[in-house]
Order: C-alpha cells, then sequence, then structure tokens
C-alpha cells in the first residue's frame, strides 16, 4: 500500500537535470485470450477516458467508482446513467487503474490488475488492451511471468539483465499489430502487478533495481537471450533449435548444477492409442496399420532428438521438435518435457524417459538457481550460460550513486549529496528510537531521492505536493535540498520510516485510518487544519485510502490523528501497538465507531 504524506505548498521547481529515460514499451496484456468486457475502476485519483481521436470526447471517472467497457463495434462504457462510445479509448490516471477483465468461458477465469494506462480497441469482436511501460517496468512483469521459481538473487539478477537485454534487442517484434511485445511466451511471458488488498503491498522488484540499466552483449552489441527451465545437464545449441538464431555465445555446455531438480530426469507413459491419434490427426500422418515403431534416428551434439522414425504400414521420418508440440497441444505440455529422451513400447503405452524441461538454451534456470545458491554472482551465472558475452550498460551515463549506513542505503543524483550524510543519520537514529518494533523492518531498507519535482512525479505518479511515498519496503522522497528548505527534511524521514514499521505491523481487520493516526502521533506531528464536522468511521477511511484533493487529505488526517490520540490518552501508548497488530472485539467496535 503507498502511503503518501506531509504536503509541499508552492513547491519550486529545481533545475537540476532529470535521470536519463529509458524507452518505454506497448505491452498487449490478455494476449491470446477473448476479452469480452473491461470493468475500469479509479483507485486513488480520477481516471480519464478519452477517444484517442478527440480529446474532447472525455469521461471522468472519481477514485472509488468504475466503469464497464464492452466490444460493441467500437467500444462502449456504462457510467452513470450514460453510455460514451470511443472509437478508440485511452486511460490515463496519476495514479494506478484497477482492470478485472471478462473473458470468453473458454478463456478461463478473470483477473485482476493494476496498470498506470490503457490503449483500449475492438479487434476480431474482443477488447484489445495494450498498456505502455517503462522499460524496468516490463522487465518486472516478465520476471512474475518467466522467473517465479528463482529465489536466489543472483540467480533473479542475471534473469532480470537477459529480460532486459532482450526487451531492448527485439522491442517492435508485433509493430505490426500496434503494440511492441504480446504477453505470452511468444515474445516473454508477462504478467502484470497483481492488485493485492492494497496496492503496493508487494515490494518493487529488487533483482531490477540492483540490475538498472545493465544488459548482456557480445562484441560491443546486444546478445539474443534465451532461458529453459531445466536442460537435464546440458544445454543445447541454439542453431539446432532455430537455425537462423545460431551464434557463438549459445552453443551446447555441460551443466551439472542442474540436475539434482525434479525435471533433471522423468518418465512419461502416453497411451498408445492418444499417440497414434496425434500423429494421424495433428501431425496428419497416413497411418494404415499398426503404430510398431516410434524411435529417435537422429540426434544432435547434445543428445537431443532431431529426428524420430514412425512405422504404421509404412514408415515416415518427422521433426521431433513438430512432434512435441504436437504432444503438448493435444495431450498436455509436460508429457514430453523435452528432447532429450529415450523411447520404450511396453504394452499399451509408449514410454519417454528423458532429460530436462524445454528447449534447453541459453542459461538454465534450475543450474542458475543452483550456482546462485553455491554462491555464484549473476556475471558468473551469466558468463557460464553465454561465453564470451559480458554485462555492460545500455548508456554511458553513470547510474546514481548508493551511500550506505548500517541499516540503510540511499540512491541519490549528484545534486543532493549535501544532504546524504544527513538524512542517513537521522534515519539510523530514528530506527533506534522505534526499539523492538524497527525489528519487523527489512534488514537494509532502500531510499531514493531524485534531482526535480518532476522526476519524483514521474516515477511515482503522485502528485507534487507529496513530500514523499512508501510501499511497505522502500521509501521515495522529493528532492533532500528542497526539504531541506522547507524544514521538513528531517520530519519527511521521521514519518515515513515509522510508516514502514507501522504497515508492516498493522493486522488484516485494522482500518488504514487508524495506521495514519497512529503514524503522526508516533512521530509528533500537528496538522492545523480546522475541522467543521467530524466523519463517520466509514467517510473517514475513504478520505483517507483515496484522497481527492490536498485539502481533503489534511482534513482525514486531522480527525484520524486525533481519535488515534484521544485513544492514546485513555489507554496508554502500549495499548496503542497491541490495537494496531492485535485489536480484539472491543476495539474493533471502536474502529467502526
Amino acid at each position: 500500500m503507498k502511503k503518501l504524506i506531509l504536503a509541499l505548498l508552492a513547491l519550486s521547481w529545481a533545475s537540476f537535470p532529470s535521470r536519463a529515460e529509458t524507452p518505454n514499451f506497448r505491452i498487449e496484456l490478455f494476449s491470446n485470450r477473448v476479452v469480452k468486457s473491461l470493468s475500469v475502476q479509479a483507485t486513488r485519483q480520477s481516471v480519464k477516458l478519452c477517444d484517442a481521436k478527440s480529446e474532447k470526447r472525455c469521461v471522468l471517472v472519481p477514485p472509488g467508482q468504475s466503469t464497464t467497457c464492452l466490444a460493441d463495434g467500437i467500444v462502449r462504457c456504462r457510467f452513470g446513467g450514460s453510455n460514451p462510445r470511443f472509437a478508440r479509448l485511452v486511460i490515463n490516471s496519476a495514479a494506478p487503474v484497477r482492470v478485472v477483465p471478462s473473458f470468453d468461458g473458454k478463456n478461463g477465469p478473470s483477473t485482476t490488475v493494476l496498470i498506470p494506462n490503457a490503449d483500449i480497441d475492438v479487434a476480431d469482436g474482443r477488447l484489445q488492451v495494450v498498456t505502455v511501460l517503462d522499460l524496468d517496468s516490463y522487465v518486472s512483469g516478465v520476471l512474475k511471468g518467466e522467473a517465479s521459481v528463482l529465489e536466489a538473487p543472483a540467480a533473479r539478477q542475471a534473469m532480470a539483465i537477459l529480460a532486459r537485454t532482450w526487451a531492448l534487442r527485439w522491442k517492435g517484434r508485433h509493430s505490426q499489430q500496434g503494440y511492441d511485445f504480446c504477453s505470452l511466451t511468444h515474445c516473454q511471458v508477462f504478467d502484470p502487478a497483481q492488485a493485492a488488498e492494497e496496492y503496493g503491498a508487494d515490494s518493487p522488484d529488487e533483482a531490477v533495481r540492483s540490475t538498472r540499466g545493465q544488459v548482456l552483449k557480445f562484441h560491443g552489441e546486444l546478445a539474443d537471450p534465451y532461458f529453459t527451465a531445466c536442460c537435464g545437464g546440458r544445454t543445447e545449441a541454439a542453431g539446432n533449435v532455430w537455425p537462423d538464431r545460431a551464434q557463438p555465445y549459445l552453443i551446447s555446455i555441460r551443466d551439472p548444477y542442474c540436475l539434482s531438480n525434479r525435471h533433471a530426469s522423468w518418465n512419461k507413459s502416453l497411451p498408445a492409442e492418444s499417440v497414434r491419434q496425434v500423429l494421424s490427426e495433428t501431425l496428419h500422418l497416413p497411418l494404415s496399420g499398426e503404430l510398431s515403431e516410434i524411435s529417435v534416428v537422429k540426434r544432435d551434439a547434445s543428445g537431443r532428438a532431431l529426428v524420430l522414425r514412425v512405422v504404421a504400414g509404412s514408415s515416415w521420418n518427422i521433426d521431433a521438435n513438430q512432434f512435441r508440440y504436437a504432444i503438448g497441444r493435444r495431450l498436455g505440455w509436460g508429457m514430453v518435457q523435452s528432447n532429450l529422451y529415450v523411447i520404450q513400447r511396453q504394452g499399451d503405452f509408449w514410454v519417454f524417459s528423458g532429460h530436462g524441461l524445454g528447449h534447453g538454451v541459453g542459461l538454465c534456470q534450475a543450474g542458475a538457481e543452483q550456482m546462485a545458491r553455491m554462491g555464484a554472482s549473476a556475471e558468473r551465472i551469466l558468463h557460464t550460460y553465454f561465453p564470451g558475452t559480458e554485462i555492460a550498460s545500455i548508456s554511458t551515463a553513470e547510474p546514481d550513486p548508493i551511500a550506505s549506513s548500517e541499516h540503510f542505503e540511499l540512491q541519490y543524483p549528484l545534486s543532493q549529496q549535501t544532504w546524504v550524510n544527513q538524512a542517513l543519520e537521522m534515519l539510523e537514529r530514528w530506527r533506534r528510537e522505534l526499539g523492538a518494533h524497527a525489528e519487523v523492518l527489512p534488514p537494509r531498507v532502500r531510499v531514493e531521492t531524485w534531482a526535480t519535482t518532476e522526476g519524483f512525479i514521474h516515477a511515482t505518479g503522485e502528485p507534487g505536493w507529496m513530500a514523499a511515498a512508501s510501499d511497505g519496503f522502500s521509501i521515495s522522497m522529493q528532492p533532500l535540498g528542497l526539504l531541506a528548505r522547507k524544514q521538513i527534511l528531517d520530519q519527511t524521514l521521521r514519518h515515513e520510516l515509522t510508516h514502514l514499521v507501522v504497515h508492516r505491523l498493522r493486522a488484516k481487520d485494522v482500518p488504514r485510518w487508524f495506521e495514519e493516526g497512529c503514524v503522526l502521533y508516533l512521530t509528533e506531528e500537528r496538522i492545523d487544519t480546522p475541522v467543521n464536522e467530524r466523519m463517520s468511521a466509514s467517510e473517514l477511511e475513504a478520505a483517507v485510502a483515496n484522497p481527492g484533493s490536498e485539502a481533503q487529505m489534511r482534513t482525514a488526517y486531522t480527525q484520524a490523528l486525533e481519535r488515534v490520540r484521544r485513544f492514546a490518552q485513555r489507554q496508554g501508548d502500549a495499548a496503542l501497538w497491541h490495537a494496531l497488530m492485535h485489536p480484539d472485539a472491543e476495539v474493533m467496535r471502536w474502529f467502526q465507531d
């Protein structure tokens, strides 16, 4: 959950240069699925729905409200009592937009995602949804889709570098369709950020942040990287799978690291009649007699099957890849997991005994995970699977430096260096004052600041009157120098660090307004905003969760602070922490009062 604190009034724009931009990417979501309708809900900020051909034709959806859009020749939406229609719908908001697609019945269950924007068109009777993302956001989604099995940091870092390299090398792969990449294995499986109970509950991917700007190059050019789930002890040369993809660094190498993986060895028994149907109906072989033989007649240097011999009345030689894909489509992709196998006939079954999972080209995820657990770095992992390559920067610009203390690391532009030590000292001092409660924090909290307010807004998507943002794991801040000149640098740091602690300790059913009030109370902050009318608990919760303006936020925070202050005066600070972490029935009733 992003928490935004401390309004900055009448901000002046700093004149420092902003960070170098990386390319944006147009990603088709829900590829290969029939989206019949789309629910679009505004979260913390209003959502603007406009016709791409006319900016004057726009509809504004307030925070907390939603609209449903359908494919009706053009895009038709339902909002309030109106039914606006769009030749092509463009959705934008300063805060993430919650999107819930409804699929055709055969496309499986629906899902909920949060995206920053959307471009929606009608194609073949379905809604086509495209979102525009920066490079690192795209790489984060690829890691969700392609690297969920990886846990070791170095292995995830290696995957982040590969995903970033591939994205830059193949940008525009679907340009004729109006976007850069689909979200399927044809490109890289892209999984948009899942909508948790509260937005931002998931940490930004550390592997993406720690490898920011890093790519894999060969002789100064972007490499063409591939990866596979498990190679079974030996990787495959790309040229054996895709003749036009052969490269000096995409060769077959011995890989002892993946042999302990569950996919390293496997046995699958396929019913003989099912195999016969695949050969006859999917591969269209004119079988005229009993299927008496399936055997490997040609292997490549890695031992993988290239050509199979099929005997059923007559005999045919067939491509091993085509056979595996046909079996996968008809019987399931887990039946013949790779082309590294031997075949035997046992009664009414053809038994495939094999090794590995996937095509085997490039980085073996199972091997990379084991290497990382043994202490190998991302660089060593990549050099192992892509010999002759090197990790390089996508630009000549130096990355922003990072200063560290015992429990914090602060990334900052050089223009903010004057205030870095002060910020780290303040963070460490306030962490000590939080005492045992601070033990809930990560071993090292990441803090990031920008050279300009514009950079902060662009990176976080938040309005310029917010001083900082935290997401439960890290802190993003306006320029340190600007906060110092406003004399709120220490206050902002205290507030955001306390937010990290309180948010992590807050029990599931404790309302947000109580969390906000606790932070304000514990940091001894004052909000000089007159309150004309007391909000109900539900009104207060809604105002804290989705403040429509700075004034509304101040009013809601003032009332939250006052409620928490009265509670602490009656029952003490210890009871306050207990109510936050372990509320009993009486406290839960008070929350709703």
